[in-house]
């Protein structure tokens, strides 16, 4: 794609460039905190927020927990799903009525477009650590998951 000469491609293949390289240099840099509106739960460890980076500047990401792994909602065993749609439900009664969500410690994901953080609500605590608490989710730090159901 690069090759192309149009200008649009060569616009946008610099600015492709450039983020791979910030990404890369960045790498492994920790973020926040960030004041944030909640949008959507997508499921028990990832949740759809609106992160303000600056006056007037909100950046839409997909903020998955880090050090933290809930049932899967989709591809899995209908007891894994039960426990994934309950797993959901704790998050977005944690998150409901919340006047202040912070998110810290974010880092890039490995899948584009999503962020890993902590997410910490005022009054409540840490979305992670009562996720796991409460029996909706382990901790996980890379690696094999185990299954979430007995055969």
């Amino acid at each position: 794609m690069c090759e192309m000469n149009t200008y649009h491609r060569k616009i946008s293949c610099a600015l492709l460039s450039l983020f791979i390289a910030v990404a890369s240099a960045h790498a492994g840099e920790l973020y926040g905190p960030y004041k944030a509106d909640v949008i959507r739960v997508i499921d028990g460890d990832t949740v759809k927020l609106g992160i303000h980076l600056w006056p007037g500047l909100v950046q839409q990401v997909n903020l998955r927990l880090v050090g933290v792994n809930s049932p899967e909602k989709r591809v899995a065993p209908d007891c894994e799903k039960e426990a994934a749609k309950k797993a959901s439900e704790f998050t977005q009664s944690f998150i409901d009525d919340a006047k202040i969500v912070t998110v810290s410690d974010v880092e890039l994901g490995k899948f584009a477009g999503r962020a890993l953080g902590r997410i910490i609500v005022e009054g409540k605590g840490d979305l992670g650590v009562a996720l796991i608490a409460a029996g909706h989710a382990r901790e996980y730090h890379g690696g094999h998951r185990e299954a979430w159901c007995q055969d």
